[in-house]
């Protein structure tokens, strides 16, 4: 029999054998560093495993990782926090406690990516909380945050800003920004959200509940044992999400803007949005305009004399990205026409059949386009005169349609009436069986009326005749019998 071997020999060489998906970190040291890519089983983990942190690979390269925290449920591993989005690095790279108690990733070029996490000592620990927060003495991520607030993380007035990846294939920063806890905005100047609204975001709530500055709350889902996460997506909408734990699955539980189209930067410019209403949108040309690559350009360019031009009218589309966008308050519509026709750069002009006199002009441009019935506009888009195109965008009624009285009149009846000849026959049959039950009941009338007038006859010749009764008296009494 081959001797036994002690099982704490052995016990090195069964953990090496274990996944590396078990090994994980409540701290990150100096003693622990260093910290590298390639090491995919290696996590950070919160004290109740809530959260977890770590390296991840990004979706368009399996060789550039990026350091991020997630919901340790979720088996996807959805980026909730990042540091170097910008700046993925690769396998060479490391994790870092150094000697004067920083933490440090060294980037591609030998730079550090890990900016101001300065420890009091190398004694220092990197640690992640059951908040979701990682934590270097005083550095917190909760004051960097990416695309993401996570419940009960606070909203910081001018300092907390979420800005959108750039596409789903990276997470380098995009166009789209919520900043100030209240405000939605392309390319930093560009406000889309909140329209008049400009109450900002206190908290998240685990509960799914935001609470507002003026005390009102947004109650986004009742199911209190999920977890939650408010992100600004890619497509500039603000949603807050809602993690199925049995599926491993998100789901949108609230968004900021419902209209998709209206979140400028939607589509590019001359292009018209139009969305399903909810998760989709599509981007097509106008009419006197066409695709040319990725662009819509004009088919008939517009002639330097602006006067030799003509307007075609899109129902429920609305252009507002150009330069003027002042409610012109024209009196008619002829006053909104001539002004846009009389400036070489308006390029069309919009205005509601509701007789408030609106009419906007768009000037120089026309950005963010979108088709929309809650818009309550027809856009008149200025083209060429000699423009063949007709406009597909139809279907507003309009002021002069509605308001305009119309005579009202019977239709006459046709000349040969079923119903006539119906009624007739009706009235007809119910004449007939009142007269046929009168005729019946004056017969039974006069037969009981004769009957009595015999028995009468008889008595009286009884009491004129003695001599007749005797002898008839037999006679009487069967009959009465």
């Amino acid at each position: 029999m081959a001797p036994s071997i002690p099982f704490f020999l052995l016990l090195p060489l069964f953990l090496s054998s274990l996944p590396p998906s078990i090994q994980q970190n409540l701290s990150f040291s100096i003693d622990d560093s260093p910290w590298r890519p390639d090491q995919v089983g290696r996590i950070l983990v919160s004290p109740n495993s809530t959260f977890a942190a770590g390296f991840q690979s990004i979706p368009d390269s399996s060789q550039s990782y990026i350091f991020s925290i997630w919901y340790q449920s979720d088996s996807n591993r959805t980026i909730l926090w990042s540091l170097n989005g910008d700046q993925p690095v690769n396998q060479s790279a490391s994790l870092i406690v150094t000697p004067s108690g920083a933490l440090q990733l060294n980037g591609p070029t030998g730079q550090n990516l890990w900016r101001d996490a300065i420890g009091r000592s190398n004694d220092s620990k990197l640690l992640l909380n059951e908040d979701g927060s990682l934590v270097f003495d005083n550095w917190t991520s909760f004051d960097y945050p990416t695309d993401t607030i996570l419940p009960n993380q606070p909203f910081l007035r001018n300092k907390t800003t979420l800005i959108a990846r750039r596409d789903l294939n990276s997470y380098a920063k995009g166009s789209y920004m919520f900043f100030d806890a209240k405000i939605l905005t392309f390319n930093s100047s560009d406000k889309y959200w909140p329209g008049d609204d400009g109450n900002g975001f206190r908290n998240l709530t685990k509960d799914g509940v935001i609470l507002r500055d003026n005390g009102n709350l947004i109650t986004a889902d009742a199911n209190s044992n999920r977890n939650r996460r408010l992100t600004l997506d890619v497509d500039g909408n603000l949603r807050i999400y809602s993690l199925d734990r049995n599926s491993s699955s998100w789901t949108v539980v609230w968004q900021a803007v419902q209209e998709l189209c209206t979140i400028h930067g939607s589509c590019g410019p001359n292009f018209i949005c139009m969305s399903n209403g909810f998760d989709s949108r599509t981007c097509v040309c106008p009419v006197g305009f066409k695709m040319v690559g990725p662009a819509c350009e004009r088919k008939i360019e517009l002639q330097v004399d602006r006067r030799r031009s003509k307007f075609l009218r899109l129902d429920f589309v609305n252009f507002t990205g150009g330069a003027n966008q002042t409610d012109l308050k024209a009196p008619n519509f002829t006053t909104c026409e001539s002004g846009c026709l009389a400036n070489s750069r308006c390029l069309g002009f919009a205005t509601k059949f509701n007789g408030n006199q609106y009419c906007v002009h768009q000037i120089d441009r026309l950005l963010n386009g979108y088709w929309s019935p809650g818009s309550e506009v027809a856009m008149f888009l200025r083209v060429d005169e000699s423009e063949p195109d007709e406009s597909n965008f139809t279907g507003m009624t309009t002021m002069l349609e509605t308001i305009c009285p119309a005579n009202i009149s019977l239709p006459f009846p046709p000349k040969e009436s079923n119903a006539e000849r119906r009624n007739l026959a009706i009235i007809c049959s119910l004449f007939a069986v009142e007269l046929i039950s009168g005729v019946l009941s004056f017969w039974a009338f006069l037969r009981k009326y004769s009957k009595y007038r015999d028995m009468a006859l008889i008595l009286t010749c009884v009491d004129s005749f003695p001599e007749v009764a005797r002898v008839g008296r037999p006679l009487f009494q069967r009959r009465n019998e």
